[in-house]
């Protein structure tokens, strides 16, 4: 034992002594590997009663992400403007044994939280909740019941009518909201889209109970729901959860489409006096539906643009802090627009420009570099925009809404293969450069030239002096 001891220690000098291996560290200039990520797979069912389903598994976390759709938006009550937002604004006011303060403390106590929204083609609600079945059920439980078995409470009715009536309000405060939604009178005249998401006072003031009670049934109907879920669940609790909620609605089928506006009305330029430090510039129009088959290379070509007019009217020019262009999309019909603020003196040449670029792009197309650009960005964030549940379910929102293929890469794969000569015939076949609607808000003020371009980064907007080093 003792020579095997001193054999021992003879050796660890030895050991000790050995030279450490240096770290193989990879250089940056080598080609990188592929990003991996998570293989989501949607599974899609319908329940007996109608209601569209998409589900994926997400196990990371132990909670589930739900969101209930229902074709229930202010534009689906144009003959009452408001009915919508009063029957969405009553639902979680109150259940059987529950008022709506037990109502929410129910969901707080449970860890589980609930969000609404509404728009002029749906009525939007979400459910997280952690998943395990103890206080998923509980939640679950009265979540269906809000949507399906509301109380619609007589005595709520006045000051959810209030409440709306502020909302409006603040609308009309608003000088960007007054912008948009005069753009969309323009767009859609005498349609429900032109009518704010919360009605009008006259509207709102003369809706009754048993009008909302009608409302409810029909719009809130099972087969006028659609369920995404995403999170840690199996498919076989995902279905029954899909199943609970559809059970629990109204039995009825979907409702019918929004209709689209027929005959459009002509290019306009609707000048609106307020007083304001900036004017508000808002132009858009029609566009495709999401569905159609030039929508990604449309979108794809409106986030080009973006860059243009940011490097343009911002970076060169020092005419607004913000300006985008936005491809939207309704039910009935999609939007192309253009919005930004900039000083009221200059509201008409900058107008002018914008009209040019858009008018030069149509002809021209975006450039090969632009392309690559854009789908360098969009393959360097496919990752990022999967990683959260939120995320993921707003994704798969969309695709079951307008029955997309059943893939959430699909736009991106499909934007990435694009190349210019299609998206310069998508741009030609669906825009036209002396089509926009055009609103101006605010002050009367005499009009000045553009300002001459500065070439020179180092002085344009919203960097910082050549003397000041960031430490």
């Amino acid at each position: 034992m003792i020579l095997a001891g001193m054999l021992l220690s003879a050796q660890v000098p030895a050991a000790a002594t050995t030279a450490p291996q240096k770290p193989v560290l990879q250089s940056l200039n080598e080609p990188q590997p592929p990003a991996t990520h998570r293989s989501l797979q949607i599974k899609g069912y319908k329940t007996p009663s109608g209601t569209k389903i998409l589900f994926i598994r997400t196990p990371g976390l132990p909670m589930f992400d739900a969101l209930v759709s229902f074709a229930a938006g202010s534009a689906h009550t144009p003959h009452q403007p408001g009915l919508a937002a009063v029957t969405f604004s009553l639902l979680n006011e109150g259940v059987a044994g529950k008022d709506v303060n037990a109502i929410q403390a129910t969901f707080d106590n449970l860890g589980a939280r609930v969000a609404m929204d509404i728009n002029q083609d749906r009525t939007l609600f979400s459910l997280r909740s952690l998943s395990d079945e103890g206080r998923r059920a509980r939640a679950l439980e009265l979540f269906a019941q809000v949507l399906g078995k509301p109380l619609l409470p007589q005595e709520s009715l006045p000051r959810v009518k209030s409440q709306l009536q502020h909302l409006l309000d603040s609308e009309n405060q608003s000088h960007a909201i007054q912008a948009r939604q005069t753009n969309l009178g323009q767009l859609f005249p005498a349609h429900g889209y032109a009518q704010s998401p919360y009605g009008t006072r006259a509207g709102l003031a003369s809706i009754t109970r048993t009008q909302v009670q009608d409302f409810h049934r029909t719009a809130y109907a099972a087969g006028n729901a659609q369920i995404t879920l995403v999170g840690d669940l199996t498919e076989e609790e995902a279905q029954r959860i899909g199943g609970q909620i559809s059970a629990a609605l109204p039995p009825g089928p979907a409702t019918a489409a929004i209709q689209p506006v027929t005959n459009p009305a002509a290019a306009d330029l609707l000048r609106i006096e307020q007083p304001s430090s900036q004017a508000y510039l808002h132009l858009a129009q029609p566009s495709v539906l999401r569905s159609g088959p030039d929508y990604v290379a449309l979108q794809l070509a409106t986030q080009i643009f973006t860059k243009r007019l940011t490097n343009e009217l911002r970076e060169r020019r020092g005419l607004t802090y913000h300006v985008a262009a936005d491809l939207s999309f309704l039910q009935a019909k999609g939007i192309l627009s253009i919005d930004l603020q900039t000083r009221p003196e200059q509201a008409d040449a900058v107008l002018a420009h914008i009209k040019t670029m858009f008018s030069d792009f149509l002809a021209q197309g975006p450039t090969q570099q632009e392309l690559d650009d854009i789908r360098q960005h969009l393959a360097g964030s496919m990752p990022l925009s999967r990683a959260t549940n939120a995320q993921i379910l707003s994704r798969l929102h969309t695709i079951s809404l307008h029955n997309l293929p059943l893939d959430l890469d699909f736009s991106a794969q499909a934007a990435l293969e694009l190349n210019l000569a299609s998206i310069n015939s998508a741009l030609k076949r669906h825009h036209h450069a002396d089509q926009w609607r055009v609103v101006i808000l605010g002050p009367k003020s005499d009009q000045q030239p553009l300002p001459t371009p500065i070439e020179s980064t180092t002085n344009a907007m919203c960097r910082a002096p050549a003397e000041i080093v960031a430490s």
